[in-house]
This record gives C-alpha cells, sequence and structure tokens, in this order.
C-alpha cells in the first residue's frame, strides 16, 4: 500500500504509540442480520473511551469483540481488523485465555462469584499460574482491592462470601478480579445501571483513578456519566459509528446533526 503523501516510518511509529486499540472494517454477523458496519475506531491509552448511543445501536456487540467474547456466540461472525498494542487479535496464533486476562470485563450486574471475597480475587492469579505461595496471594489480593477502592471496607472479612457485599461493593470487587490478572485493558458494560446513587459516584471517581494504569472502555446509556468520566467519546447509532472525539467537543460541539440529536434527546 502507498504512503500517504508527506509520511514515513516515523510517523507510523508515532501514531502506533498513541493507539492502544485499532479498530478497522468491523462488521458483526449475528446468523443472517448484521449488528456492526464497517467500525473504524482508535482508543488511545490510558485513558477512558466512552460509547454511547441508542439501545441496540452496536455499541456493547463492539465492546465484546474487544476481548472475543463474541466468540461464545455459535451463530456471531467478525470481519475486519482489531489490533491490541499492534497485534492482531483475531490471529490464528492468539491464546484467547490470554487476551482476556490482557483485556479484563467488568458487566453491566456485579457477578462476584459464589466463593469468599478473597478467593474471588485469587481467583484469576491462580489459574493463570501468577503466584504460588498464601503470600504472593495475599500480596496480589490486597493490591487489587486497594486499586478499587474497596480494601478499607473488607480487609477484615477476606473469607467472607463475596455475594454477601452491597452491590456497589460487589461491582467493585469484580474490578478487584479483573485488576488481579494485571491487564492492560478494562472494558465495562453498563458497570453502574445496577447501582444506586452514591454507589455509582464511587464508581465513577474510581474509574477515574485507574486510567492513570489502564486504557478504559465504557458503554453507557447515561451521557452525564460519559461526560463525567470519559476523555474520548464515540457515538453509535443503528450499527454504525457516527462520530467520535474529544468528550468536550462531541458533547458541545458535534459534527454530525445525528450526534447533536442524540445528545439534545431528539432521537434515542
Amino acid at each position: 500500500m502507498d504512503k500517504a503523501i508527506g509520511r514515513n516510518d516515523a510517523d507510523d511509529a508515532h501514531e502506533a504509540a498513541v493507539v492502544k486499540i485499532r479498530s478497522r472494517d468491523v462488521s458483526v454477523f449475528y446468523g443472517d442480520k448484521q449488528a456492526l458496519h464497517g467500525v473504524d475506531l482508535d482508543i488511545k491509552p490510558q485513558q477512558v473511551t466512552a460509547l454511547i448511543g441508542p439501545s441496540g445501536c452496536g455499541k456493547s456487540t463492539y465492546l465484546r469483540c474487544l476481548n472475543r467474547m463474541n466468540d461464545t456466540i455459535d451463530i456471531c461472525r467478525v470481519t475486519g481488523e482489531i489490533l491490541l498494542d499492534g497485534e492482531d487479535i483475531y490471529g490464528e496464533d492468539i491464546d484467547v485465555v490470554e487476551l482476556r486476562a490482557d483485556v479484563g470485563m467488568v458487566f453491566q450486574k456485579p457477578n462476584p462469584f459464589p466463593k469468599s471475597i478473597f478467593e474471588n480475587v485469587a481467583y484469576g492469579p491462580r489459574i493463570h499460574g501468577l503466584a504460588r505461595t498464601k503470600s504472593e496471594f495475599s500480596d496480589i489480593v490486597e493490591r487489587s482491592l486497594q486499586r478499587a477502592g474497596l480494601w478499607e471496607e473488607v480487609k477484615d472479612r477476606l473469607d467472607e462470601p463475596g455475594t454477601g457485599l452491597s452491590g456497589g461493593q460487589q461491582q467493585r470487587l469484580c474490578i478487584a478480579r479483573a485488576i488481579a490478572v494485571s491487564p492492560s485493558v478494562i472494558l465495562m458494560d453498563e458497570p453502574c445501571s445496577a447501582l444506586d446513587p452514591i454507589a455509582t459516584s464511587i464508581i465513577e471517581e474510581l474509574i477515574d483513578e485507574l486510567r492513570q494504569n489502564y486504557t478504559i472502555v465504557i458503554v453507557t446509556h447515561s451521557m452525564q456519566q460519559a461526560a463525567r468520566v470519559s476523555q474520548e467519546t464515540a457515538f453509535f447509532h443503528l450499527g454504525n459509528i457516527v462520530e467520535t472525539g474529544l468528550t468536550d467537543d462531541i458533547f458541545t460541539n458535534p459534527k454530525d446533526p445525528r450526534t447533536e440529536s442524540y445528545i439534545s434527546g431528539r432521537i434515542g
């Protein structure tokens, strides 16, 4: 392929360095139904990128492409290219288990395992062989719970079931579980939709802290939440990506009339 005029290898290297995940012409099909149409999106490292748009517009479908969760759906087919740190995540030599450790996911409803708080966090490191001794596991569990903002609340009851925590605490436990295997990316699919306003505020503050160490992609129906937590926003509509850019620009000066209509409440 011919290089763009005026570009050189240094330009390409710089561009690659400032993109954590690069999607090109990504389409998703469920049987005969096409859910995503040729999505192009660059996700920058150590930022929060919000995916917004009406229900059924393809936000979660795209999110699930980033750690190949769509592989679990028999009739689902993904085409196009998604590069993580320059490597094709749909390549034949990719270990999907390792990919999902590097690209962790937090779901809409908190889903702690029916195990103790300690074992919820230690589970990933155990199956990935990241620790061997009780001391090593304890260090990972404490560090992960601290990063998830939960350590002080649970440090004296690590042997109690994770399902006994409040909804907001359970969601932070799930974030700690994702962090425990040292991912570089955390995907969040409506992580606050099942939480009350106080728990939501705690999670939003946590997201802002976590982006110092992780690349975060969040699907949210709440435009207010997207405006509060993200640096970049992508607007999806009818399976297409309509507009992407700095969050402030998307919300105050959208270029596409469909974006403006959604933000102003005229569609959605």
